[in-house]
């Protein structure tokens, strides 16, 4: 077998921190043949469930511009899944496992000891994605969801059915930190500014930039081969180089996604879930230019190097491996 080979069900979860480019990323990677790109997968009860805020509108329609109760791949999806657990508790447990805030308690279950209901939940992981790839009639998953409790849970899948790869997609802080003071989400129910001082918001959205980007490394170092880490400014101003990169990491031919980027064509949008308004345009275009940093005032852009100017430079001194990725035994 060749070592990009893998009978099992390839997975490739995009990690990091909200509002670092994924939605690109994710369109890039499902236009790939037998790749599906889900969106934020691990969000899928906010998508048929959404609260009533400015954001349902988004949260409960599928990239391919129909309601998810009425998509023809989420709403068998849903029933599938509905039919095998209870889907009151499997939010709560994705909510209580996968998070953020429950990122800690998740590693020390799944590398010391595993609950009953850590083990089913986990199981329920294995038998969503396996549904998803089964009605999609695809062998690869794209998903966006970005959560490091979620990306720990697919690390620990079983390697002989699933074949899992993490990018890690970092985001320059300071345009990370400029979209937050832009569109404050308090727990992802709102949009508009953030109505607290600029220097209070600039302050949590840097410690959420470095406590989110953290987890993911700490993802990828108990998980190193199967571990990539991107830059959101190579994607989109040197997208070829990268995309070769990505390519032999994830041993998958993305041969036509960089045609249509060589070419100036637009790439297809998929089956996404959650995310953000420009999942609802058909097409999306990837320039070869430099990525334009979102400006940053003084005194937010002083917070954030004070508090995150040493993750930055760890980052920006990063380079993606240049050997083919080979798979563990």
């Amino acid at each position: 077998m060749n070592p990009t080979e893998h009978p099992g069900l390839k997975v490739v979860y995009i990690i990091g921190c909200g509002r670092s480019g994924s939605t690109i990323l994710d369109n890039i990677l499902g236009t790939a043949d037998s790749a599906l790109s889900t969106g934020e997968l691990g969000h899928i009860f906010w998508a048929f469930h959404p609260i009533s805020t400015p954001e349902a509108p988004i949260l409960g329609t599928c990239s391919c511009g129909l309601p998810v109760t009425q998509c023809p791949l989420w709403s068998n999806v849903w029933s599938d899944l509905s039919a095998r657990y209870d889907m009151g508790s499997l939010e709560r447990d994705t909510r209580r496992f996968e998070y953020f805030s429950g990122f800690i308690p998740t590693l020390v279950l799944g590398r010391l000891f595993r609950t009953r209901a850590f083990r089913e939940h986990l199981d329920s992981l294995g038998q969503s994605v396996r549904s998803v790839a089964r009605i999609g009639g695809v062998r690869v998953l794209i998903d966006s969801s970005k959560e490091p409790g979620r990306g720990w849970l697919y690390s620990l899948l079983p390697r002989e059915d699933f074949d899992v790869r993490f990018i890690h997609l970092v985001r320059d802080g300071r345009g990370v930190v400029s979209s937050m003071l832009r569109h404050f989400s308090p727990a992802m129910l709102e949009s508009g500014p953030s109505p607290q001082r600029p220097l209070v918001a600039a302050t949590f959205a840097t410690l959420f930039w470095v406590y989110l980007n953290l987890c993911a490394s700490l993802v990828g170092a108990l998980n190193r081969p199967r571990y990539l880490l991107v830059r959101y400014e190579d994607l989109v101003s040197n997208p070829m180089e990268t995309l070769v990169s990505v390519e032999s990491f994830l041993g998958e031919n993305l041969s036509e996604p960089r045609r249509r980027i060589a070419a100036g064509e637009p790439l297809s949008a998929g089956h996404q879930l959650c995310g953000n308004r420009s999942k609802f345009s058909p097409f999306l275009r990837v320039k070869s230019r430099e990525a334009a940093k979102d400006a940053l005032p003084l005194g937010p852009s002083l917070v954030f190097l004070s508090l995150a100017g040493w993750l930055q430079w760890v980052y920006l001194r990063a380079r993606p491996p240049r050997r083919r990725f080979r798979r563990q035994r």
